[in-house]
This record gives structure tokens, sequence and C-alpha cells, in this order.
């Protein structure tokens, strides 16, 4: 168990500050770590949640809007007055918080190669499109188009400039022993997948 851990949650947008601190707490790997956050709703809901589970919390504000999170975990059994969280701020204006939801890496069903062609040019297409959407999530084998795939993770890494979110589900990065292949975008997991879904005017999904 690492005592010194820094999570560096810097520049990531609501709620994944929330989720690095529950990840830690859940893995076990540290007793007393601190986490990094530059905006003051991330500094609120970082300190709720440890709180939330029985932590200690103090706050250290650093240069300008950047605070130092320092949370230790206690032993005391007393009830812990549950705080909720603020909302995460809503997504630019025009964006509509549209989600595409990549299961696969190949479009419909039948011939793969002219899938694996469509899921591409589906990508592509998107970049060019307006509104864009504000998340795309990629789960099953569709962790190949933001890894392996070298097209589809060009056209991935684009939408990406242009402000979309790029999310690649953890576990199925483990599963096909893609972690350290991810080209564009991060590695989430399910809480956050949820969250998105849940707070998504429309999903999309072209599997």
């Amino acid at each position: 168990m690492n005592d010194k851990l820094t999570v560096d949650a810097r520049g990531l947008a609501c709620p994944q500050p929330v989720l690095e601190t529950k990840r830690v707490l859940d893995e076990d790997l540290a007793s007393i770590f601190s986490v990094l956050v530059d905006n003051e709703t991330s500094r609120e809901n970082v300190c709720r949640f440890a709180r939330n589970r029985g932590c200690l919390v103090e706050v250290l504000e650093t240069v300008g809007n950047q605070f130092e999170i320092k949370i230790s975990r206690t032993d005391v059994t007393a009830p812990v007055v549950k705080e909720e969280l603020l909302p995460c701020a809503a997504p630019a204006a025009g964006s509509q918080r549209i989600v595409v939801f990549v299961g696969s890496r190949s479009m419909g069903r039948g011939d793969e190669d002219l899938g694996t062609r469509l899921m591409r040019g589906f990508l592509r297409t998107w970049i060019d499109v307006e509104p864009k959407p504000w998340r795309m999530i990629f789960i099953n084998s569709g962790v190949e188009l933001t890894t392996v795939d070298d097209e589809a993770a060009e056209a991935v890494s684009m939408l990406e400039q242009k402000g979309v979110e790029i999310l690649s589900c953890g576990t199925c990065l483990q599963h096909f022993g893609l972690e350290e292949k991810l080209k564009v975008g991060r590695a989430t997991n399910m809480f956050e997948v949820i969250e998105t879904l849940n707070s998504a005017a429309k999903v999309v999904s072209p599997d």
C-alpha cells in the first residue's frame, strides 16, 4: 500500500475526479493520499465523497484556483451523515448532450470486413457533422477503435480535437490486453458510463 499516493485529477471533467478518488478507496491503494483538482466543484465533490466514505479530509489551496485534498482513512464506526454531491456542469451549449455508444468494432450484422469499413466511415463522418457528440463511449470490441485500428483511432482523435470526450471501457481494455495501446481518450468504468447515459439527451449507437 502506497501512503504517498497523489492522484492528479486536474483537467478532468466532472465526475472523473470523484471516480478516481473512489478507485483509490475501493482498491485500497493507500490509507493516506492526496487528490489534485483545479475547480471548486471538483474540490467540493471529492471532499463530500471522501467524507461520505468515513474519511478525514483537509483542503490546501495551491497556485491559483487549484487545490490539494488530503484524504485519510479512519476506523471510526460512528454513522456518517451523507452529503449530496454537486451536479456536474452541463456540456457546452449546442452539444445537446449527444452520447455515441460504440459496442463493437464493426457496424451492423453480416460481413465483418464491410462492418469494419462502415464503422470507420461512421466515425469519419462525425468529424464534419453538427452538432458534435458530448462524449463517445467504446465498449467490448469497440475499444479496438481507440487502440489497434489506426484508421479509426485517427478519426476518433480528430473528434477529440474538436471537443468530443472519448471514453474507453477499462475492463474491456484489460480483457483484450489493450491497456498500454490506448491511442486516444482515456479509460473509464461502468459507474461513469451509467452516469453519462443518464445525463444524455440522446444516445446514438451504430451497432
